[in-house]
């Protein structure tokens, strides 16, 4: 069995699949009480200062020196868009001690800024909302009435929106939705952040028209393994992240997954979000997340490990047949937090029962953020946090 490990910038949902594949993983984390830290799967971890643009060059000289002291070319897996923004920063320095794969820097930086990746689409002929950019001077109705109503704002960059969040989203949540271009303007967060943020015309669906398609491609671009998924709801409800997700069968998504990785050249792991116009059908291209994600635990439990695929085409170079996940093989991911809280609401307005919601989360073979029966630890240090914490209030 292969024992090079692999170095994590990422939590549980990516420690997970590694282990289970039998890669040993250190877990390189600014946080020392990450409940990260104690899954069994974990065989050591470095502490960093952090991943914001003033704290990179701090934590590339701390991931240098354990990569040095490694002794060879380890696989790097990344799971935030601070991840991300560092690669590119440092990527040279990276490169010399790490093994990954990026995109061009042109595509890569058309996947980080959503107002380039509008354009990129259009000139790729990627189907995405209509979307416009207020520029600092710009005569905001005159910008918004190129676009039909209703409206969803979302921050231009990728990192650095805290502010913004704030402002916007009530601290919560990634996106907003407006019904009209007058409520939009009337609020005066809009007026204060324009020029950070995109708006686009929302097709009007809701959280389970939210598909996406997830895969891994080498540095040509071939796809190795894929799957597809659907998000039942998020929290916030609208517009929020993930509380309760599933991998599904969808030849249509499947198809236009692979369409679009080609259409943009995309290498390395990577996301679509794509969303069902309600009115025509048609799916359009939401946002492309290139980077490992919460979903790929459960694409693990589907067959397709894709964390685990990738380390193992990066120490051999080898790009076998496309892994596709297992047929009929079900299972769901559920934040409890988040699924808590989207209960609460969508309940309240009646639009989800007790035996319903129970039916989706509680049920064999479900994945949870924090636990799991077979790497119990980080769910009880979880818990032991949240106790102390409440004491010491």
């Amino acid at each position: 069995m292969n024992t090079t490990p692999a170095v994590l910038l990422g939590d549980l949902t990516l420690a997970r699949p590694l282990g289970v594949a039998g890669i040993p993983v250190i877990v390189a984390t600014s946080n020392p009480k990450d409940v990260t830290l104690r899954s069994r799967f974990v065989s050591d971890h470095i502490l960093v200062r952090g991943f914001s643009k003033e704290q990179q060059a701090d934590t590339v000289g701390a991931l240098t020196t354990l990569g040095r002291r490694l002794g060879r070319r380890v696989p790097l897996v990344y799971g935030a868009d601070t991840h991300i923004d560092m690669l590119y920063r440092h990527r040279a320095a990276l490169e010399e001690r790490y093994l990954f794969i990026l995109n061009d820097e042109a595509v890569g930086a058309a996947m980080f800024d959503k107002e380039q990746f509008a354009t990129f689409c259009d000139e790729h002929g990627v189907l995405a909302p209509a979307t416009v950019t207020p520029q600092p001077g710009d005569n905001l109705a005159e910008t918004l009435a190129r676009l039909r109503a209703p409206l969803i704002i979302k921050p231009r960059r990728k990192t650095a929106w805290k502010e913004l969040q704030k402002a916007l989203f009530d601290g919560v949540g990634k996106a907003r939705i407006f019904d009209t271009r007058e409520e939009l303007l009337a609020h005066p967060g809009f007026q204060a952040f324009a020029h950070e943020l995109l708006v686009q015309e929302h097709l009007g669906s809701d959280a389970c028209e939210v598909y996406s398609f997830h895969g891994f491609a080498d540095a040509q671009g071939r796809v190795l393994g894929s799957f597809c998924g659907r998000k039942i709801r998020t929290y916030p409800v609208i517009a929020g992240e993930s509380s309760c997700i599933e991998i599904i069968e969808h030849a249509e998504i499947d198809a236009l997954g692979h369409d679009l990785a080609a259409r943009l050249g995309l290498k390395g792991p990577f996301k679509f979000d794509l969303i069902r116009d309600e009115r025509t059908g048609r799916f359009y291209t939401l946002e492309v997340n290139c980077r490992f994600t919460l979903w790929n635990y459960m694409g693990a439990a589907h067959g397709v490990n894709l964390p685990a695929l990738a380390c193992q085409h990066l120490l051999t170079g080898e790009s076998p047949a496309e892994v596709r996940p297992v047929p009929g093989r079900t299972a769901r991911w559920a934040n409890i937090y988040g699924e808590r809280q989207a209960f609460r609401e969508l309940h309240a307005a009646g639009r989800l029962g007790w035996g319903e919601w129970l039916g989706q989360i509680a049920v064999p073979g479900t994945l949870y953020e924090v636990f799991a029966w077979n790497d119990p630890m980080p769910a009880v240090a979880w818990w032991t946090q949240q106790v102390a914490q409440r004491f010491s209030r």
